[in-house]
């Protein structure tokens, strides 16, 4: 809400569809703000949770929410942490950016995190096994402007795990300190490094052909 308001100023009276709503938080947090927000999600469950937040309806078709929605039917969309789970993430921004009429915030897990001391090692990590794609922030913006029509406009950074260090704070200062390290100085001195990639993205018409 505060990369939407320094970019877009009053945000009341603006309309936003979370795309992917989940439990609607992000519903609760847009109708505090005075905005006209509705929810959309796959799942009935999540579609019935999110109701207590705000407006939420069933999603027709992951691939193509444009023919549900209509063009340019939003000021705003959001998009928080759904399109590494989606099978064509590139047809999904697309039309993402053709139903927002000023803006669409995304967040996606960020690949690019500060290594481990054992990072060299051979085995690699595990990673989430619902994720089908995965992107850092030159691929995110690459993805979004020369495939997608939309323009980053702004970063955010939620918070940044710095290995060994803040586990030695966790164990002599507790979850709350590292806490506020992980969001505060930790993100200032590492903010591509944070746990999400977070983008304010501006819709652009299409490039006429050659």
């Amino acid at each position: 809400m505060d990369l939407l308001h320094r970019h877009l100023g009053d945000l009341s009276g603006l309309s936003l569809l979370d795309y992917g709503c989940g439990r609607g938080e992000t519903l609760r947090l847009a109708t505090g703000k005075g905005m006209r927000a509705l929810g959309t999600d796959l799942d009935p469950e999540c579609v019935a949770i999110s109701k207590t937040h705000g407006d939420t309806i069933q999603l027709a078709s992951p691939q193509d929410p444009v023919d549900q929605f209509g063009g340019k039917s939003f000021d705003v969309v959001t998009c928080f942490h759904v399109l590494e789970h989606v099978d064509r993430p590139k047809e999904v921004l697309r039309s993402l950016g053709q139903i927002a009429r000023k803006a669409v915030v995304l967040a996606v897990p960020n690949l690019r995190a500060l290594p481990r001391p054992r990072a060299l090692r051979r085995e690699p990590e595990p990673v989430n096994e619902g994720h089908l794609q995965g992107w850092d922030h030159s691929h995110l913006r690459n993805l979004a402007e020369r495939h997608c029509n939309l323009r980053v406009e702004a970063w955010a950074h939620d918070h940044c795990k710095v290995p060994v260090f803040g586990e030695l704070v966790s164990r002599i200062a507790g979850e709350k300190a590292l806490i506020a390290l992980e969001t505060g100085l930790f993100v200032r001195l590492f903010p591509f490094h944070s746990a999400s990639l977070i983008a304010l993205m501006i819709p652009e018409s299409p490039s006429p052909p050659p």
